[in-house]
């Protein structure tokens, strides 16, 4: 099942809190983890959330 969000929450190896991050289009989680990848890192924990 493919599932698109337009908005992400992921948290980084030494956060407690989750980091918001929206898109102008949805996005599947493979292509967000690439994206976080290239910007800040890679992310411990991702889930989208239909906001």
């Amino acid at each position: 099942m493919v599932v698109r969000h337009r908005t992400w929450f992921y948290r980084l190896t030494g956060q407690l809190f989750a980091q918001p991050i929206t898109f102008k289009i949805p996005l599947t989680a493979p292509k967000v983890r690439e994206v976080l990848r290239k910007t800040v890192g890679v992310p411990v924990e991702l889930w989208g959330r239909a906001l």
